[in-house]
């Protein structure tokens, strides 16, 4: 009987069904997923085992492994949601687990800022806050508010004024509670790491580009741009100390006038089709390098090929239909995939959810990078009316 691998997953998720399923098999391990989303994942999955699970409850999750007497050699999940549940789930079975406590302190950004001053590491001002809740005028506006579990900068913006806090606050639920945050101006910049449990490999990261505010839609990501490259070695240092240790994380900084400052730490590999990349560019492997290290395998320092690379999004503007999208046949140095076709609906969430396709570019220079990235939009026109 081949060693199992159990993943916990909520929504259908790319990375899942064609990164970390795949890379499992190839190394030999059935699959079982258990998922609170089982009719998606029954559509999208063959000769996968899928049981429907309360996946957010680790004792659930727990009894259902028992129940299908297994005995996995590995719990995984790729989730913002899940980390918490699966690192416990994990721990009790006795295989590899991420600390549970960092996870949920990743998750919750309230609680990653608590985490950040109490280990005396750079942070910003920030305040949780509810509908009703008097606005003081002295916060430091302009403030940025985002759900404290939020994901994909949805329901994320900037107001500048207490009166714009007070008509946001205005539209959400009485029993939800936001985070205020002080505005930070400067570069975005991401961190990929990969740790096991004794090192935290540096793998890259990504200058990202936002679209104009009051949102914060990314629009491009430069595969180890000027400002990454600099400031690697100092973000390493800070995830280290906040306690990121076990498997992929992709972290975000902004670069303000005293050093890069964390956004929020995602305890999960990068997504938004970054992870597809990182898998081309990872000579172990991507998808297979954080299995085996779940596994509990000793692995080699990742190798990173030496490629200048960028990511670009399409980004609806308006709400509408695709009328035109890309048709391109993908190779080693150009790559697409389509997120909306040609003939879907949209509406705008003013997140990733906004996104109609993906480009992908892989070169030897960066005059070669531009020239590509030059070329294909000319070729490749897009529109949404």
């Amino acid at each position: 009987m081949k060693p199992t691998i159990v993943f916990l997953t909520h929504v259908l998720n790319n990375a899942i069904v064609d990164g970390f399923i795949p890379a499992a098999q190839s190394l030999g391990h059935d699959v079982i997923v258990l998922t609170d989303h089982g009719h998606a994942h029954q559509q999208a999955l063959a000769n996968v085992h899928i049981h429907e699970c309360d996946v957010f409850n680790p004792i659930a999750v727990i009894d259902l492994i028992a129940a299908l007497k297994i005995q996995p050699r590995a719990v995984f999940s790729n989730s913002d949601h899940l980390q918490t549940c699966t690192a416990l789930v994990a721990s009790l079975l006795g295989v590899p687990a991420k600390p549970w406590q960092v996870c949920y302190h990743a998750k919750n950004k309230h609680w990653m800022r608590k985490r950040l001053e109490s280990l005396h590491l750079p942070t910003i001002w920030s305040q949780t806050i509810r509908r009703g809740d008097p606005v003081n005028m002295e916060w430091p506006f302009p403030l940025v508010v985002k759900p404290t579990q939020g994901v994909a900068s949805m329901d994320v913006v900037r107001v500048d004024t207490p009166a714009q806090l007070n008509q946001y606050l205005a539209q959400i639920d009485e029993s939800q509670s936001v985070l205020l945050e002080e505005f930070m101006d400067g570069p975005l910049i991401t961190l990929e790491t990969l740790g096991d449990g004794k090192h935290l490999h540096t793998i890259g990261g990504f200058d990202v580009s936002l679209s104009n505010p009051p949102y914060f839609v990314e629009t491009a990501a430069q595969w180890n741009g000027p400002h990454t490259r600099q400031w690697r070695t100092h973000m390493a240092h800070i995830l280290a100390q906040f306690g990121v240790a076990l498997g992929a994380c992709h972290s975000e900084f902004i670069v303000t006038p005293r050093g890069p400052v964390l956004v929020e730490i995602n305890y999960r590999s990068i997504g938004d089709n970054r992870e597809f990349l990182l898998d081309q560019l990872v000579e172990q492997g991507w998808f297979k390098s954080i299995l085996q290290i779940h596994l509990g395998h000793e692995i080699d320092v990742p190798h990173v090929k030496p490629t200048y690379a960028q990511i670009n999004y399409l980004v609806a503007s308006k709400p509408g239909t695709v009328r035109l999208a890309p048709r391109i046949e993908n190779n080693g140095k150009v790559q697409y995939r389509a997120i909306k076709q040609e003939g879907e609906t949209l509406q705008i969430s003013h997140s990733n959810k906004d996104y109609i396709g993906v480009f992908t570019f892989q070169a030897d220079s960066e005059i070669e990078l531009q020239q590509l990235q030059s070329e294909t939009y000319k070729c490749n026109p897009w529109s949404v009316q």
